[in-house]
């Protein structure tokens, strides 16, 4: 049996960059509390996830608030409070769905890390002054001390994996163990709402998402297609993005991941760009709630998709205007065959058994 603490303290559904690790932190975390391997199972969180945790009865949860009100409470978290609250468990075990380790202390227990990409490293090598230099000092030690703290490191594609062990190597550290456990899915709700004549783009202040890219390619194809519909844009868009007005533009703003799946459900198709993931969720998310994604077409994305969805190329408008035709045609009776292959291969209690596998043999 495998004694685990499991820490999702530091991440709060309101603020976080990633919606999509905080979703997979929370699922995993169910997961593994129903695993017949893990015995004792403590979750750290706080006030603002606790209530939409779904555990069994046998896991025990401690709150601390104050790893996510501020920038301080977050660093004395990281550094120094998670690895002290962890040792006074007395589990075996401490796993990190975030993936970042201190690099002030070390742990007195065996620590497993989910390391989701290098996100910090592609905008200093793309968009060096986006994130200050603190910050992205930060970001690195800690990554770094992951690698040398860590059992064993999982992550999501191969891509991921081929990512973290090269950035490794640059900066001269040993390769602990990875692993690609990839992501799990949620099956789809049975009752499907009808679809309306709205598509979803997931906008991004975020560099690397490439909002621009999404809003010129958009309004040519709004020009030439004729849409009558509307387009709903979600997330925080960077003030130095001007906001496309007129007819058909609706731009809402951040909205929590239950809001963002009933709007998936309604669209006919779900606009994603990006230029950089270690995954990518949204575009099978969208075809499990029964749209058409459209997305980048980028080695992790394509990983994550296989053969389905609409691809397209960042470098080409045709490419685009192409993958948007293609996805208001495609039969609901191809997407939900997708769905169906899609939620086979990212299967959650494969991606906890894969997970519980390594803890017990690391």
């Amino acid at each position: 049996m495998i004694d685990l603490v499991y820490s999702i303290a530091d991440q709060n559904v309101e603020t976080t960059k990633s919606i999509g690790i905080y979703n997979f932190s929370a699922h995993l975390a169910q997961c593994l509390s129903e695993h017949s391997q893990i015995g004792k199972f403590t979750v750290f969180s706080n006030s603002t996830v606790t209530p939409g945790l779904r555990l069994t009865a046998k896991a025990r949860v401690q709150e601390f608030d104050f790893a996510c009100r501020s920038k301080v409470g977050r660093i004395w978290w990281d550094q120094w409070g998670l690895y002290r609250a962890a040792r006074a468990t007395g589990h075996g075990w401490l796993f990190l769905p975030k993936g970042f380790c201190s690099f002030v202390t070390r742990p007195h227990l065996r620590v497993a890390a989910f390391a989701h990409d290098i996100m910090g490293d592609f905008y200093c090598q793309h968009y060096p002054g986006f994130q200050s230099k603190l910050e992205s000092f930060y970001f690195a030690r800690s990554l770094a001390a992951t690698l040398r703290q860590s059992r064993v490191i999982f992550t999501n594609t191969e891509f991921s994996k081929r990512e973290l062990t090269g950035w490794a190597q640059r900066i001269g550290l040993p390769m602990p163990k990875v692993v690609v456990t990839g992501y799990g899915f949620a099956a789809p709700e049975p009752a499907r709402a009808e679809k309306e004549n709205r598509i979803l783009l997931f906008a991004s202040k975020m560099p690397h998402k490439r909002t621009d890219i999404a809003i010129r390619f958009l309004t040519r194809w709004l020009r030439e297609s004729k849409y009558d519909g509307v387009i709903d844009c979600i997330g925080i868009l960077s003030s130095r993005m001007a906001k496309p007005g007129g007819l058909g533009w609706n731009w809402i703003g951040r909205v929590l991941p239950a809001q963002a799946y009933k709007m998936m459900r309604r669209a006919r198709a779900v606009i994603y760009v990006s230029e950089y993931e270690g995954f990518g969720m949204p575009p099978v998310e969208a075809v499990l709630e029964g749209s058409c994604p459209v997305f980048s077409d980028i080695p992790p994305l394509r990983e994550a998709m296989g053969e389905t969805g609409c691809p397209f190329s960042n470098d080409s408008e045709e490419s685009f205007l192409k993958a948007m035709d293609r996805a208001l045609g495609t039969p609901p009776e191809t997407i939900h065959a997708w769905s169906k292959w899609l939620l086979h291969r990212h299967h959650w209690p494969a991606v906890a058994e894969r997970i519980v596998q390594e803890l017990s043999t690391a």
